[in-house]
């Protein structure tokens, strides 16, 4: 199946009212809309035909974020950069983050949050943090998604070991679900953070 010059599989391709398409496999390698897309790979594009969500071909610099390959990005609708990992460690602004961190950026180009790897359970700004989930960060370094470790109290209210708690930049609690820390079954990691209750 062939759509405006993209070949693209048949199977599960799903398309707009307009006939666009929304979501479909990419054939094989290509360049779309000058990024470099993976073949074999899921490609979401918005209704106005610009590119969504792509996997990287190979390691690429998006809006002067190095991007590895073989890895998903997503973008916001004028092109700009929404969400990726990192092929490198990269200084923005002063602070320097580390390889394979996932930043996110509006549609400006404005950083809006990073995540942060643990390698062991510990306690983060007196939060008992899971190390099986990323940590995700404001840029100022407050805390915007956690995972925790055990069971605490948030502002007088006591939240369950495998509480997903989502954090306001004043530290407040807006949200929260539970995970089961003990099951055999992964979680999906979330790609972004405490942004992604508004992207969805």
């Amino acid at each position: 199946m062939i759509v405006n010059g993209i070949e693209f599989l048949d199977e599960d391709a799903e398309f707009f009212p307009n006939g666009s398409v929304h979501d479909a496999t990419l054939a094989s390698d290509a360049v779309i809309q000058g990024i470099p897309c993976l073949g074999d790979r899921s490609l979401v594009f918005f209704p106005s035909e610009r590119l969504k969500l792509c996997w990287l071909s190979q390691t690429s610099v998006l809006d002067g974020i190095p991007c590895p390959g073989d890895r998903i990005v997503y973008l916001h609708e004028n092109g700009q950069l929404l969400n990726a990992s990192l092929a490198c460690d990269i200084q923005i602004d002063g602070v320097l983050y580390p390889l394979d961190s996932r930043l996110t950026f509006d549609e400006t180009g404005k950083l809006l949050e990073y995540s942060q790897k643990l390698d062991a359970d510990r306690s983060i700004e007196g939060f008992p943090c899971c190390s099986q989930f990323v940590v995700w960060r404001y840029p100022d370094g407050k805390l915007s998604v956690i995972v925790l470790s055990a069971v605490h109290t948030i502002d007088g209210q006591e939240y369950p070991r495998g509480a997903e708690v989502y954090l306001n930049e004043d530290g407040e609690v807006i949200d929260w679900q539970l995970v089961n820390l003990d099951s055999e079954k992964r979680y999906k990691q979330k790609v972004y953070g405490i942004f992604e209750l508004d992207w969805e």
